[in-house]
């Protein structure tokens, strides 16, 4: 399993955010964790999703195809609400 040193997490408002991965963060929880460090979201409030599949927090990052340099996708349960709310309408 290659270590990974930096991920590009890629919100769906078309922000990316360059992140420096410590040494420790290897589940998608860590590093939900890592992310809400820098922006303005708690960890519980972020899905993390690569190429097709939405992850589990406790999903391993190397065991998920996730290598160095790599793209995640951030979506923000902000985002997902306001969805839910427009399709009731």
């Amino acid at each position: 399993m290659n270590d990974i040193k930096k991920l590009y997490c890629r919100f769906v408002t078309g922000m990316t955010v360059e992140l420096d991965i410590k040494p420790e963060t290897k589940t998608v929880q860590q590093l939900k964790n890592q992310l809400a460090e820098i922006i303005n979201l708690t960890a519980d409030r972020l899905y993390i999703g690569f190429e097709t599949t939405l992850l589990e927090d406790n999903d391993y990052l190397g065991q998920k195809g996730i290598t160095d340099c790599d793209t995640v996708h951030v979506i923000t349960s902000q985002l997902t609400e306001k969805i839910c709310y427009r399709n009731k309408k």
